[in-house]
């Protein structure tokens, strides 16, 4: 399945770097830009889903210390809780399952950019790994593992951005003892980056968000966890997946923000006709009563 998905985003990219000449990094930062647009309209669902989930969380609230011992007719008023709202308790779940499925695969596309972007014939990937090992038969694993490195020796993908940085380079090589596999320690300025927005993501993501005690405690811990697990995969795979997380998280905070924007917006309109509402049925009690 994550193989199928690598091959369908890698196809993708592939597409991107031949319009844009070849170029990997920008082709890199376009197909980040084309994912986050085509799953803005799924996050302004789920964030106003999730809105709506906050606005009746009283009402949920009571219901299960009502109902805290009869679980069906606890199921059967949520249920006709969250009908009446129009709110779908797995509203908040669609995001994440198509995320999360982008993200392995791009773990495998970075990793293996001859066979997914550059889509080399594999017998070819195969002699130059041989010539690269200094050996007549590999293996699968051995092309795997070594496909980045052949590339940048044989010149087969052009990974360079700049500055001494190459996006097949992978920062944790800063430290190697192996001066044949060092890296410049220039490649650490992409993890400490990501780890700087993941958090500052987490902020403004949050920011407007009402949480229960229980809810802010283990906010709390995903907070430290996840800012942490983005450094250490930005640090330990190549740049070129460190570069996609950080530009997604960029362009995660602007797309934050544009959405909070639209909540306020459409929270203000909903405000307005209340009122007029209001004013109308006021007036027209008061021209009730001149009648009288």
């Amino acid at each position: 399945m994550i193989d199928f998905i690598s091959g369908l985003l890698g196809s993708i990219i592939r597409v991107i770097f031949n319009v844009f000449g070849h170029n990997y990094f920008v082709a890199l930062l376009i197909f980040t830009l084309l994912t986050k647009l085509l799953l803005f309209p799924l996050m302004l669902k789920q964030l106003k889903s999730t809105a709506s989930i906050q606005k009746i969380a009283p009402e949920d609230k009571k219901l299960r210390e009502k109902y805290k011992d009869n679980p069906q007719k606890l199921n059967e008023e949520l249920t006709k809780l969250y009908t009446e709202n129009k709110i779908s308790p797995l509203g908040g779940c669609l995001i994440p399952l198509i995320q999360i499925p982008i993200i392995l695969a791009m773990f495998w596309v970075v990793k293996q950019p001859l066979t997914y972007i550059v889509q080399t014939d594999p017998a070819v990937i195969e002699s130059y790994t041989q010539e690269y090992l200094g050996k007549e038969e590999v293996t699968e694993a051995e092309m795997k593992e070594y496909e980045i490195a052949i590339a940048k020796k044989y010149n087969l993908l052009d990974m360079n951005i700049g500055l001494g940085l190459n996006l097949g380079d992978t920062p944790k090589d800063a430290f190697s003892q192996d001066e044949n596999n060092r890296v410049s320690k220039l490649t650490l300025i992409i993890p400490l980056l990501t780890l700087v927005f993941a958090i500052i993501s987490n902020k403004v993501s949050q920011r407007k968000m009402q949480m229960t005690e229980d809810q802010a405690e283990m906010q709390k811990s995903m907070n430290l966890v996840m800012p942490l697990l983005s450094t250490y995969i930005a640090f330990a795979w190549p740049i070129a997946l460190g570069v996609y997380w950080l530009f997604g998280s960029i362009l995660g905070i602007i797309q934050q923000l544009i959405m909070d924007k639209i909540m306020e917006k459409e929270s203000g309109v909903i405000e307005v006709k209340g009122k007029k509402k209001k004013d109308k049925v006021l007036f027209l009690g008061k021209g009730d009563n001149n009648n009288d």
